[in-house]
This record gives structure tokens, sequence and C-alpha cells, in this order.
């Protein structure tokens, strides 16, 4: 959304300009002021509150900082105004810092999940959509954006509100306006599939009723672009296409309608596909992330790596739910070996929030045979790349965003203590301390 965006604070920042010149000219003619007076005030107070702005100190036994592939001994980690601007290994601190001393643990980036349902809850899939509103539900998911911030996920991309429309939209605007707290939220609204192909199951429901679906339908080449527009237009960060629903549903040429029309708007396109037509013709459309992926083989590794498509494999859900995953495992790995980009999806909101993300990892690890490096950059660095945060998230470097976390011991040793952090920082407020002081 790079020309969108700028072209929207482009606006904003001329209409900020505008209010300050106004409230420079207005206090001249109040109080008979000179109005460069007036501007070096305002300058002023924004140099003084700048100034005064909370320094923090981090010092631990071990970074791993999300782009090494070794970790790095006794960091000092400083942050001011949300942002990292020093790592040191020289014991460097500000003397107007608070340091946080965390001796004995890892300093990590804050994970990222990538394929989330805030607005659901693991359960009943019917009740949930029919017995609960989208306020409720949103009310509701406040509590899930808490236990993945405690278990240190710092972001997360939703992938379908599951009939709860745009409140996952309306979700990301009040964490990033400040009045809840929790992860950040990258939304992707209603979801698209074709038609009657997605829960709740049209077998299932009384034909004679028109009732609300976990998604939004569309059949042809029109209706997939409408789809976009409206989507787009509601606020949605990425676009969520049922590649295929067990066999494929959408035809090649509807799926390359949704994505030529979601790169106008530099929006980029997740592909739910488990079978091998739905996982080829995803990526022949353009996707940038294959979710899920059951069906992935030699042949369509080999397309993903050449298309630089993620893919986001959800082995917890499958876990959850007692899958095979014998042959998911084996070609997970291969696809590891010739560096497809896997980032860490867990699905979670089709099984319970309860459940800690971070398991994840231990299952890219134990089962799928990443090194534990690579499965931690799975959850930190890979997934910036997916989200195009880059360049701000994902890795503990000076300029990039203070989401950091803690474990105590070396998570290259045993990944289960990514199971168990014990200190977590987000946009350089702390949300977890050791022992929860």
């Amino acid at each position: 959304m790079i020309k969108m965006d700028f072209g929207r604070r482009l606006w904003q920042s001329q209409c900020y300009a505008r209010y300050f010149i106004s409230l420079i000219f207005i206090s001249f003619r109040l109080n008979n002021q000179q109005p460069m007076k007036c501007l070096f005030t305002f300058i002023f107070i924004v140099v003084i509150k700048t100034a005064f702005a909370q320094t923090y100190a981090i010092t631990a036994d071990a970074l791993i900082d999300g782009s090494s592939d070794q970790p790095l001994k006794n960091p000092t980690v400083i942050i001011r105004n949300k942002k990292i601007v020093e790592v040191n290994f020289n014991n460097k601190i500000p003397d107007s810092a608070i340091v946080i001393n965390l001796k004995g643990h890892t300093l990590l980036p804050g994970m990222m999940d990538v394929h989330t349902h805030l607005l659901a809850d693991g359960g009943d899939y019917e009740k949930d959509l029919y017995g609960h509103s989208p306020s409720y539900r949103a009310v509701r998911a406040v509590k899930y954006l808490n236990a993945a911030l405690q278990n240190g996920f710092t972001t997360l991309r939703d992938v379908c509100s599951e009939g709860a429309g745009f409140a996952d939209v309306d979700i990301a605007r009040s964490i990033d306006s400040g009045f809840v707290a929790g992860p950040k939220v990258i939304p992707a609204g209603k979801g698209i599939a074709a038609t009657g192909m997605y829960y709740p199951l049209a077998y299932a429901q009384n034909w004679e009723l028109k009732l609300a679906a976990g998604t939004q339908y569309a059949t042809g080449r029109d209706e997939c672009i409408k789809a976009v527009r409206e989507q787009v237009i509601a606020g949605v960060c990425w676009i969520k296409l049922y590649a295929d629903w067990g066999l494929p549903t959408f035809s090649l040429e509807e799926m390359k309608a949704v994505v030529d029309e979601a790169k106008k708007y530099h929006v980029n396109v997740a592909a739910h596909a488990t079978s091998k037509e739905g996982i080829k013709m995803a990526i022949q459309a353009g996707v940038r992330s294959i979710e899920h992926g059951d069906g992935f083989d030699d042949e369509l590794i080999k397309l993903a790596a050449d298309n630089h498509v993620f893919w986001s494999p959800t082995l917890s859900v499958y876990e959850y739910f007692k899958y095979p995953l014998d042959t998911t495992y084996k070609y997970l790995n291969k696809a590891y070996k010739q560096k497809v980009k896997i980032v860490l999806g867990t699905d979670i909101g089709s099984y319970p929030w309860e459940n800690n993300e971070a398991k994840e990892l231990e299952y890219l690890v134990k089962k799928a045979a990443l090194k534990p490096m690579d499965a931690i950059k799975a959850a930190t660095s890979n997934p910036a790349e997916l989200l195009n945060l880059q360049a701000k998230s994902g890795q503990i470097k000076a300029a990039f965003n203070a989401d950091i976390i803690a474990v105590k011991g070396n998570p290259l040793d045993d990944i289960t203590l990514l199971q168990h952090v014990d200190f977590v920082m987000k946009a350089g407020t702390v949300y977890k301390t050791p022992g929860g002081k």
C-alpha cells in the first residue's frame, strides 16, 4: 500500500501544517506576539518532550538478533521512543536509562504468527457465527490478544474474521490507537471463497434460509474483483483467498483476477491451499504465501522456490486434531533445504486460544528437522519479510521497532524454552517481566 499510504500521509502532513500555522497566527492575534516566537515555543516543547522520553537499557547473557547465525554474547540494547536506538556489547548505558537486567536470559525479537483467527474461539463454529455478534467476538478477542502478547508474540496476521466482517480491522486500529493492548495486528478481513465452498457447509443448513457465511463468496472474475475492492476500501492489509476446499474451487483466471486487483492497491494475497492443483494454481496466480500446503511435493516446492513464495504450514492445528503429518513433515524439510521461506503460522482460533502458539517452533525443529536458529527466523525475520516489515521489525538492531522478548537459558539448546517467555516488550512498552514483577 505504498502509494496509497504516501498520498494519505502527505494529506495528513499538509493538514497538520495548516493546523499548527493557524495556531501560531491565532496566538499572535490574541496575545499580540510575534508568529516566529510562537513557532519557536512550539519547537521548544517538541524538543523538550523528545529529550525527556524514557530510555531503557536491557542487558542479558545473549542475543539472538534475527539475522545472525550465532548468538551474540553480553548485549546491551538501548530503547527510546518505541525504537531500538543502539545495540552494544561493552555495557555502555546512558545515565538516564532505566536498566532491565535479564541475567541468565537470551534476548530475541518479538515473535510473529502469520496465521491466526482472532474472531474465532476454536469451539462450535456455527454457534459462534450465529450466536455471537461481531461486537461480542471483538471484545472477546482482547483476551486472546493478551494471551498472544504474554506468550511473546508481538505481531499477528489475522487471515479471515470467520463471519465477523471487518472486526479485525477495528481491532488493529484499536491497538494502533493505544486503547487496547496487544500485538500489532495485520488484518485480512472477510476472506474470499468460491460460492458455497466454506463454513458453515451448505448441506448442514436449512436451504430455505439465507444464512451468513464465514467468508465472502464470489463466482467469476467480476465478482472476485469486486470483492477485493470492497475489502481494500474497508481497510484490510491482506487478502485471504481460499484457493481450494479439499479440491480446487476457483479457476486460475479467478485467482489471477484477485491477485492482480489486490496488487493495484499494494496488497498481497495469502492462499489457503491444501490440494496439489490448488497450490499450483495459487502460485501461478501470484500469491505471496501458501497457507497449510498439505499437497506440496517436489514439483511444487521448486515452483514455490522459483517464485519466492512463503509457506505457512500451520502444523499446530493439525497436531491438535491429530492429523497424520508424516508426508507434510517430509516435504516441509525438503522445502526448507531448497530455501523456501518457512514462516510460523498456527491457525489458532481454529483450535482453542489456550494453546501456546510457540509450540509450532517445537514441531518445526523436532519433526520437520529445521535447525533451531532457522526455526527462530521462521518466527521473526522471515515473517517480517513476508509482511513487508523487514526494514523495521523481526530483528534486534538500531532503528528497528522495540519488540523484544527474553527466555531463561538458550533456546538453541532447547527450543521449548520459547513456550516459557519471561520478558515481553512491544513498541518500547514492557508487558511482562520475570516473575511478573
